[in-house]
């Protein structure tokens, strides 16, 4: 009996300490995406990110429930379909958004609503059917949704500076570029660094185009 109950309880501790392996054990990988982000080799970036899908894809396998596994693999698959092209463009477009849309079902609230966000510039950069399956409408609606989740969030902002600059909305996507580079820094997040590089960027670019008006 008491071997039975040790093995029951060794399997119930098993079960505990596996997902919270898996879920501490994802993010680190963002930073490998931020890295190979600066490189110039487009080929060698691509080879990064298809390794750094598969590694992600292994965390879900490990934690299917953790939202931040699905998020990492879907960031990480967004950028593939941004470095690709044709049909590997397509596949990796999609992978993108069925894990995007697994981490914002099963946490909105992952990363201050980065899931949502992210998957926003997915249907925001991805054409249209019958092409694809991009829409600005539900865009609009998911950086609502984060923004509501994760007011505060860089990446909320700058996603929401990015469809009001894609819309024509050069103030617009000025304010919420300036809230994104005036953010709180998060410690927690890998990408911070890059989110606010970019949104420094987005908004240099803006001013410039507004000063030759």
């Amino acid at each position: 009996m008491n071997k039975w109950i040790t093995g029951l309880f060794m399997c119930l501790v098993w079960q505990l300490v596996v997902p919270a392996q898996a879920q501490q054990l994802a993010t680190p990988l963002l930073t490998q995406l931020a890295d190979s982000m600066d490189g110039t080799d487009g080929e060698q970036t691509q080879r990064v990110l298809i390794r750094l899908q598969q590694e992600a894809e292994r965390y879900t396998h490990q934690c299917g429930d953790c939202a931040v596994n699905w998020l990492v693999l879907g960031r990480i698959s967004h950028e593939l379909a941004r470095q690709s092209g044709g049909l590997a463009q397509l596949r990796a477009a999609r992978s993108a958004r069925d894990a995007l849309t697994r981490a914002a079902h099963l946490d909105a609230y992952v990363a201050n609503g980065e899931a949502l966000s992210e998957l926003a510039l997915l249907y925001l950069e991805t054409p249209p059917w019958p092409l694809s399956f991009g829409d600005a409408h539900k865009a609009k609606k998911l950086i609502d949704e984060a923004l509501e989740v994760g007011p505060d969030s860089a990446a909320n902002h700058l996603a929401a500076a990015r469809y009001h600059l894609e819309k024509g909305q050069a103030q617009t996507a000025k304010k919420h570029l300036q809230t994104a580079i005036n953010a709180s820094p998060d410690n927690d997040d890998p990408l911070y660094s890059l989110n606010l590089r970019q949104a420094s960027t987005m908004l240099a670019k803006i001013n410039s185009k507004l000063l030759e008006q």
